[in-house]
Order: C-alpha cells, then structure tokens, then sequence
C-alpha cells in the first residue's frame, strides 16, 4: 500500500513537472508575428513585423492594452477577428471599429499609432512614421 502510494505520488510530481509547463506555454503568444491586412482585402502598404517579446517584456505592455476586448490573456484573439476590427473595407478607414484604425488612429490608447504618439511626446523613442512601421 505504501509502496504504490509513493509511486503514485513520484509520477503525480512529474506530470506537474513535465507537463504543467506545456500548457502555460501553449497560450504564449508568438515572440514575432506579421500584420497583414484580412484575407481579400488589398495592402496598400508592406506588412508590419511586430514583437510581442519587445513590448511586453522590454517595454512592460500588457498584452490587453492592445486587446482591450479580450476578458483574459487566454482569451485574446487577433484584430481582424470577427466582432473586434474585421471590417477593412474602404468605407470603414475612419471608423473606430474598422480594421484601419484598430494600428492607426491618434486618438486610441490601444491603437499602434495612438501609443507610439504618446510616447514620442513623452520623449521616448518611438517609430510614428508610415515608413518606420512598413519598410520598403
């Protein structure tokens, strides 16, 4: 009884051990990722390389700045999901919930423009150029 106690107890601990750690990096997001515009919508511009690693780590974003919709960091999802900002449509360049303002408006927080421009003013290096963000 004892004997097969103990060793339930010394594979219980390596599960946890072996185990636990793939499960919490399997919700890790990506270090590197590319930003494109949805499926069937044309790029007027080259697609932006943005690093997770970068901002959360060396700059201490938290990732639901960006995913202000999303109720955990489990629960993020990307912004061209449907019911974030999945219209690119032309007509809806200047709307808050299209595509294009979901990078780019001055206003937003959560917005890659909108936060490199904070930060630029609070005299922090900060790429707010187009070119800066889609390079040739």
């Amino acid at each position: 009884m004892k004997k097969s106690l103990i060793i339930s107890l010394m594979v219980a601990a390596l599960v946890c051990v072996f185990a636990l750690p793939a499960v919490f990096a399997g919700a890790a997001a990506p270090d590197v990722i590319t930003m494109k515009a949805p499926e069937g919508t044309k790029m007027t511009k080259n697609p932006v390389t943005f690093t997770h690693k970068k901002h959360e780590a060396d700059y201490g974003i938290d990732c639901l700045v960006c995913h202000h919709k999303a109720e955990s960091k489990d629960a993020v999802t990307g912004c061209a999901s449907e019911g974030c900002h999945a219209d690119a449509s032309k007509a809806a360049k200047k709307d808050p919930k299209g595509f294009y303002q979901a990078f780019h408006s001055k206003k937003a927080d959560a917005s890659c423009l909108g936060c490199h421009k904070k930060e630029k003013k609070a005299g922090k290096a900060a790429p707010v150029g187009c070119k800066d963000c889609h390079p040739k």
